[in-house]
């Protein structure tokens, strides 16, 4: 199992929190940021899950999700 394969996740960070305060520490820990959602209180980015692993145990850090890809069934012609 390789820790170097890239995916993309999702961050949620914890409401008490904004969002672009803690991008730097991201970076920090290997992730790349792609996009800041502030509304939804949400960063995306990709990296390597050792990354991820890194950036689930900051405090500001409330849940780290593997992007997930779904398609309608019968999108096929």
């Amino acid at each position: 199992m390789s820790g170097a394969q890239v995916q993309i996740y999702v961050i949620t960070v914890v409401a008490t929190v904004p969002p672009e305060s803690i991008v730097d520490e991201l970076k920090d820990h290997g992730l790349r940021v792609k996009q800041v959602l502030a509304a939804l209180g949400q960063i995306i980015g990709e990296g390597s899950e050792q990354a991820a692993m890194a950036v689930r145990a900051l405090d500001a850090v409330e849940s780290v999700d593997a992007q997930q890809t779904y398609r309608a069934l019968g999108d096929g012609h």
